[in-house]
């Protein structure tokens, strides 16, 4: 394979196989502009992100780079160019794509920018203010809005292979002359698809991003609008909250939640409170459960259930803008537009419990999503961009590269991509047909390796625990269980595995250790359990044994811990094997360390989780 780097493409040769001719496939941003030039460029890096680890290879600008050593089992490609110092002046990922089967004359292209640069991308077809927005795809559908004479019964699909919008047509039976696509909730599904569901017609439609079109409309019933809408497997959703008309929405809230097929068919679910007004609100599947959170109802409340309850339970003590963070926990920031600022922030741990964490800056007409490499961002008022970062704890304001112009954001429409970069709309005063993307690490699920020092302010690498009452911040970062349920876990950001390892240097002072593997939700994951006098044994995600090793004793001081899991598992305590059997890896998921055992108090030095 060989990549030709120039200043506006990127062109690669693959070697398909030995003694075929060579499929030569480009690599080419898709922006030109000041915003992705970098001056006194010195050398490109082109990483494969592989199922079977990381490949880099560099080449000084506008030379040819021989990659035909790069695994079949890519999985994305990343750019990185450098220049003078070792200073990286812009990156780019692409989406993911299937690397083997790349024909000859294919044109990959990829969105180059600033690491942590905001760049503008084409404008909008209309001016819009506060629409809604999903991934579909590897792109975004972009509907609704205000416009410049009132409510938008008009969609958008933002194409990232040219950085620009093109209008989608939307069914009549989903048009209202008066209210638009207002109420509209748009839910990704898992194969890249977009549901539409509620607003004035109160209907259900499906997009299709590679048709770049809505198929049948279903009638909902009740009909729903300004509601929470959550994805339940590949043919089904739950919709909860909201209210029963656009136009008289406060005074009709609905109390109830409805699980309906992709043709609207609908099964009853739990109730939430009776004294419930949840408007606007997200709905966020945990693994756990179903969080219902943030939005312009009851300020501060939300809810929690499964799907199999009867009644929902009562949260309170929540912000206004909410994003589901690693592990199934879901952090909200922040007051409602309506309210004065706060940064006042709380997590909604799997188990369901409200638990304080540092208050963010005050943040005007903020709003929330979170990253491949497990942080959350937010974007507000004056162009600037908070930073939430799990292993600490802590917000920060990040240091922003690219368009000198930033309008001073308030409530723009935020959704991530599939090449992990981040689509910004609106958050302008007036309608806008202005849009940019906000470009942050490369770290992702295909990345081959991250490390996190959780104690170090400089780490790159994110832990997530999922409940923050389990873990200390002093000097040392100490993970305390409060019972055997594993809830004092760990989980690294970035990359999803279904083979791999991960190795922590840990000190346990009591109690025991688990290192968890292809974790799906907080109830499925492959757990290493390593008890002192105990036999180190290996627990599949439905809670069975699979299998049974050597007694495990600790060392008194660090040590450190690995599960490895390929063709087989293996366990070690250093270096030393506890446990070896055979196993077959079926699930990709996180991977990470936990307390194990009630009382169980683990410190945490470092953790690595690599392919």
């Amino acid at each position: 394979m060989r990549v030709v780097i120039a200043r506006t493409v990127l062109l690669a040769t693959f070697v398909a196989a030995c003694g075929d001719p060579p499929a030569r496939v480009a690599l080419v941003p898709v922006l030109a502009g000041p915003c992705n030039r970098v001056l006194g460029a010195t050398s490109i890096e082109v990483t494969a992100f592989a199922d079977s680890g990381e490949v880099t290879r560099a080449v000084p600008p506008d030379q040819a780079l021989d990659i035909s050593d790069f695994p079949a089992d890519t999985l994305q490609l990343g750019v990185e160019v450098v220049k003078g110092g070792g200073v990286v002046g812009a990156i780019g990922k692409t989406a993911p794509l299937a690397f083997a089967g790349l024909a000859d004359g294919t044109t990959i292209p990829i969105m180059m920018a600033p690491p942590n640069g905001v760049c503008p991308v084409g404008e909008l077809g209309e001016a819009r203010q506060a629409p809604v927005v999903a991934r579909a795809g590897a792109g975004a559908l972009v509907a609704g809005g205000a416009g410049t004479f009132g409510p938008l019964a008009t969609a958008e699909f933002y194409d990232p292979a040219t950085a620009s919008f093109v209008p989608v047509e939307v069914p009549p039976a989903l048009q209202d002359a008066t209210s638009g696509l207002a109420g509209i909730v748009l839910t990704t599904l898992p194969d890249g698809r977009v549901a539409l569901t509620g607003g004035s017609r109160g209907l259900l439609a499906v997009f299709d991003p590679d048709t770049r079109a809505f198929g049948a409309t279903f009638a909902l019933a009740p009909q729903r609008a300004f509601h929470g809408a959550a994805v339940i497997d590949d043919t089904h959703l739950i919709l909860a909250g909201g209210c029963a008309t656009v136009t008289a929405c406060a005074s009709s809230p609905l109390r109830s939640t409805i699980v309906y097929d992709l043709e609207g068919d609908p099964v009853g679910g739990p109730n939430l409170p009776s004294d419930a007004i949840r408007i606007g609100a997200q709905l966020f599947a945990t693994g756990s459960g179903y969080v219902l959170a943030g939005g312009t109802g009851t300020a501060g409340e939300g809810d929690r259930f499964t799907k199999d309850q009867l009644a929902a339970s009562k949260l309170v003590g929540l912000g206004a803008q909410a994003t589901l963070l690693d592990g199934g926990a879901v952090l909200t920031a922040f007051a409602r537009d309506s309210d004065p600022p706060s940064g006042a922030a709380a997590i909604v741990t799997p188990g369901g419990a409200v638990v304080p964490v540092r208050m963010a800056p005050v943040l005007a007409g903020a709003r929330l999503v979170t990253l491949e490499d497990g942080s959350a961002i937010a974007f507000g008022g004056d162009a600037r961009i908070l930073r939430y970062v799990p292993t600490g704890d802590d917000w920060s304001q990040a240091a922003l590269d690219g368009d000198p112009a930033l309008p001073a954001f308030t409530a723009p429409a935020l959704v991530r991509l599939a090449d992990g970069s981040v689509l910004v709309l609106g958050g302008e005063a007036t309608p806008s047909t202005k849009a940019w993307v906000y470009r942050p690490s490369l770290v992702g699920p295909a990345s081959g390796s991250v490390t996190v020092v959780p104690a170090s302010d400089t780490s790159l690498g994110i832990l997530t625990v999922p409940d923050p009452a389990t873990v200390t911040r002093a000097t040392e970062w100490i993970l305390i269980a409060p019972d055997d349920t594993l809830s004092a876990r760990a989980l690294a950001g970035g990359p999803r595995m279904r083979r791999g390892s991960v190795k922590a240097t840990v000190t346990v002072s009591a109690g025991g250790l688990a290192l968890i593997a292809q974790q799906t939700s907080p109830e499925s994951a492959l757990v290493a359990r390593l008890q002192p006098g105990e036999l180190a044994r290996l627990e599949r995600p439905d809670g069975t044994t699979a299998c049974t090793g050597t007694e495990v004793a600790f060392p008194a001081l660090a040590f450190i811990a690995a599960l490895e899991v390929g063709d087989g598992v293996r366990v070690t305590i250093d270096d030393v094997e506890v446990l070896a059997c055979e196993h077959v890896a079926a699930e990709t998921g996180a991977w990470g360390v936990a307390a194990s055992g009630a009382g169980a108090r683990v410190a945490v030095a470092t953790v690595t989780v690599a392919r």
